[in-house]
């Protein structure tokens, strides 16, 4: 492809080109054509949201921090940016920013299961009891209506942990 070819591109085709190397696995070619999709297009939405996305599965989280704050300017209301923004700042240690965001998910989205999975892990860390189980019970009842087995399992065996270790029931947890 020409140098004149690659200029005519659009932000979306620059996008689309970032997309199919992310599914070959090439990550210096996802980030140039993200990246060039954004400098054509500073508010493409799901270049910045995808991008973060490659950072976070490379472990560079700063950087993908950087990119979910981006889209979440962009798009605000978005429970799957605040969820992810939230994965991030967990891991890079700004646990109220974590507890931030997750809460915002869940506000956009009560139904979102792995945020209630995730903050219940996040009230577990600081010893909140009521609320761990709180939100595992809820995560559990999701994880069921969506057939997910594994994370349902997984959310009942902590619930059952946490019981004992607070002396809460899931009823002592039902409201906050």
């Amino acid at each position: 492809m020409s140098s004149q070819q690659q200029a005519e591109k659009t932000a979306e085709q620059h996008f689309q080109d970032g997309l199919a190397f992310s599914k070959l696995g090439d990550d210096r070619r996802t980030f140039e054509s993200y990246k060039k999709a954004i400098e054509l297009d500073p508010d493409h939405f799901l270049a910045h949201f995808n991008i973060g996305i490659r950072y976070g599965k490379l472990r560079m989280n700063l950087e993908a921090s950087k990119s979910f704050r981006e889209a979440l300017r962009l798009k605000p209301e978005a429970p799957m940016v605040h969820y992810s923004l939230a994965v991030v700042s967990n891991f890079i240690g700004e646990t109220e920013e974590a507890f931030k965001h997750y809460k915002e998910a869940l506000r956009i989205n009560p139904d979102f299961g792995r945020a209630h999975s995730n903050i219940a892990m996040l009230y577990y860390g600081i010893k909140s009891g009521k609320e761990a189980i709180h939100h595992l019970v809820r995560a559990a009842d999701l994880f069921k209506q969506t057939g997910e087995e594994f994370m349902e399992k997984n959310a009942r065996d902590l619930i059952q942990e946490c019981g004992r270790e607070f002396d809460l029931t899931p009823e002592d947890c039902q409201t906050l």
